[in-house]
């Protein structure tokens, strides 16, 4: 049932953005604000590692595990996230690339690229896994955006497998 609920909100979703793009201009100030939102996500993610992460995501957000299955709410979210931020050595970085608003100005969606990123004993960074992401945001009544739904693709490597 929530698999069901999860994918009419992304279809709904995608069908709004697809449907505002011809409305809404490339720099309007409600894109700019959502763009806005997603860079400040990293950023507070990058500081305050699961805490920060955790901060973007509205209380009845979802983000899809590795196995396509969606993690809901803040303490399942913290749960499955929780061992990655702990380690010191494993940092997650992404920039977003486009934005789209609902006409209703209530909802929008970012995509952008993603790093998953480990640094080795002698200082050295390898990126261990990459990809796309799409987001689904909802805009609060204080004018804040949070998450609704977070998902990401892992690029394939030459041989057609998952970069890891």
């Amino acid at each position: 049932m929530m698999r069901r609920m999860l994918r009419v909100l992304v279809l709904a979703c995608l069908f709004g953005a697809c449907r505002s793009a011809s409305s809404v201009s490339p720099s309007s100030p409600e894109r700019d604000a959502l763009l806005a939102a997603d860079r400040e996500f990293c950023a507070r993610t990058a500081e305050r590692g699961v805490e920060g992460w955790l901060t973007a995501f509205d209380e009845h957000g979802s983000q899809v595990g590795d196995d396509f299955a969606p993690i809901t709410g803040h303490a399942a979210i913290r749960a499955h996230m929780e061992a990655f931020f702990a380690d010191p050595a494993n940092s997650l970085e992404w920039t977003p690339d486009d934005a789209r608003v609902s006409e209703a100005g209530n909802l929008g969606s970012t995509t952008g690229r993603w790093r998953v990123l480990y640094r080795e004993a002698d200082g050295t960074v390898r990126v261990v896994a990459s990809g796309r992401y799409f987001d689904v945001w909802r805009k609060h009544e204080d004018g804040t955006w949070k998450l609704l739904y977070d998902v990401g693709d892992t690029d394939l490597d030459a041989t057609g497998s998952g970069v890891h």
